[in-house]
């Protein structure tokens, strides 16, 4: 009996009496015997013992996610749970969610609201794969201009957040992925339409070959049926006519050293309410909200392949956002001209468990706005330009997998008051065992209010609105969670405590 060496050599011994017989075994082949007559040659293949035409592994992820990983409380939803809410946009998508509530912020114009923590939504920092989403006039109807088909993820921040992502998250932050090339499907169409007349088409497209690859998403919504409801006939529509044309086109580029992106988008809406058109004659009130947006993107990212951990990125934004509001004699024109930028850079202190990211921010927005109506003083093209220019820096510590702790600082200049604005953050995860998470936040926020589009289902109303100039609203935001993941019958489940 005889084995080969680590690199395959064997002897074996000349048989005293021939034939003889010589047994050839390897682990997950065939054994083989062979008969040895003396002075011939052999050559011996063995066999596999198991041929296997094809394996299936079938797994189960559970749609929303806890982490016990990160410092930060974060919540992810996938496309799984979107698809249980069965969403039209990003303002259905959390019916299935505990931690968001949506609610509508008036009948006339069908606006929806979030609420998070108590909290009304703009309160909450809304973005893009970490760029701003729903800030300025966007707030008002900003949650149904990203259609439901266009997300694959959502994560969902709960307190202050990180830094690096801005300056206003008071009670959390959600952020939303769109599907990127890579894990788009080629082709994607749907089309829904119901009983009261409302149609809806969402079609997908994605380029994965070449160097350059890229996603498109068209969106058209059309509801034009005045509803008055017939067991309380009051002569107002129950819901408002809308007709939403949305297009967003992503182009991405990669490789071992840089990472470009950028995406455009546009978008037209307009929703009408009020009386009915019967009664157009008599004594009519107008509800007629017009929308038209243009977008473009970018992320520019350089990775250090000799050095793991360390990296540079550029994230800029550019919006024009036209709105025009009419309820009843209260007539609003908005718009916003923005620009965005943010500058991160990310290395180690001596080893990647001291990580340090830091960088500038810059955030312009000029925003000319008109009002008439039950107001005291109207005004006309009124301008109001807000800088916010920005400095950063992140510090994040682990401890092995057990214990890990973010804590960052931002200073922000505001022209309009000219102070520094500091926001300290700091977030801390202890793992006692491998399935339970404790956390400990606290920061600090700041925002600037956008009065008229924050507020808009008060202009459904004949009150007589007074104005007075506000300061930056500012927060202080503490908290603890524990996350304990367990299985029951065979199943994962999860005990979330904030």
């Amino acid at each position: 009996r005889v084995a080969t060496n680590i690199d395959g050599v064997y002897l074996i011994p000349q048989p005293e009496t021939y034939p003889a017989t010589m047994v050839v075994s390897f682990v997950g082949y065939q054994i083989h015997t062979q008969l040895i007559k003396k002075n011939d040659h052999y050559h011996i293949v063995l066999s596999p013992s198991v041929e296997l035409d094809e394996v299936k592994v079938k797994g189960k992820v559970n749609t929303t996610k806890f982490s016990t990983i990160n410092a930060i409380n974060m919540q992810t939803l996938s496309t799984g749970e979107l698809e249980k809410a069965a969403c039209c946009n990003l303002s259905e998508s959390f019916s299935t969610n505990a931690t968001v509530d949506v609610t509508f912020s008036d009948a006339v114009s069908g606006a929806k609201q979030i609420q998070m923590l108590g909290l009304d939504g703009m309160y909450t920092q809304i973005t893009q794969e970490n760029m701003p989403l729903i800030r300025g006039i966007s707030s008002a109807y900003g949650l149904s201009y990203v259609p439901g088909t266009w997300i694959e993820s959502i994560q969902i921040i709960k307190g202050s957040g990180s830094v690096i992502n801005g300056f206003e998250s008071f009670a959390g932050q959600i952020n939303l992925e769109y599907y990127k090339p890579e894990s788009a499907p080629r082709l994607f169409w749907n089309m829904y339409t119901n009983q009261e007349g409302k149609i809806e088409n969402n079609l997908l497209l994605a380029k994965k070959d070449g160097k350059w690859k890229s996603n498109l998403f068209t969106h058209i919504s059309h509801f034009a049926r005045e509803i008055d409801n017939e067991e309380n006939p009051d002569g107002f529509m129950n819901m408002p006519t809308v007709t939403q044309f949305n297009a967003l086109n992503r182009w991405e580029y990669k490789d071992k050293n840089y990472h470009i992106g950028f995406t455009v988008r546009g978008l037209v809406e307009d929703r009408k309410g009020g009386t009915i058109e019967a009664r157009v004659d008599t004594n009519p009130y107008v509800v007629n909200i017009h929308n038209d947006l243009l977008e473009f993107t970018s992320k520019t990212g350089a990775i250090q392949p000799n050095s793991p951990g360390k990296s540079a990125g550029l994230q800029t934004s550019f919006r024009r956002h036209n709105q025009t509001a009419i309820f009843g004699r209260n007539n609003y024109k908005g718009m916003q001209e923005s620009a965005y930028l943010n500058l991160i850079r990310q290395t180690y202190l001596g080893n990647t468990d001291h990580k340090l990211k830091y960088g500038i921010s810059y955030y312009a927005d000029r925003y000319t706005e008109s009002f008439s109506g039950n107001i005291n003083n109207a005004f006309s093209d009124k301008i109001r330009i807000d800088l916010m220019s920005g400095l950063f820096s992140e510090y994040n510590y682990s401890w092995g997998a057990s214990v890990n702790l973010t804590a960052g600082l931002r200073a922000d200049y505001y022209n309009n008051t000219e102070q520094l604005n500091y926001s300290p953050r700091l977030n801390m995860k202890y793992n006692p065992t491998e399935d339970m998470a404790i956390r400990f936040s606290a920061g600090k926020a700041f925002r600037i209010a956008n009065v008229f589009v924050e507020n808009a289902s008060f202009l459904a109303s004949n009150r007589i609105i007074s104005l007075e100039e506000l300061s930056p609203e500012i927060a202080w935001n503490y908290g603890m969670n524990i996350t304990y993941c367990f299985r029951l019958f065979g199943r994962e489940g999860t005990i979330n405590a904030d």
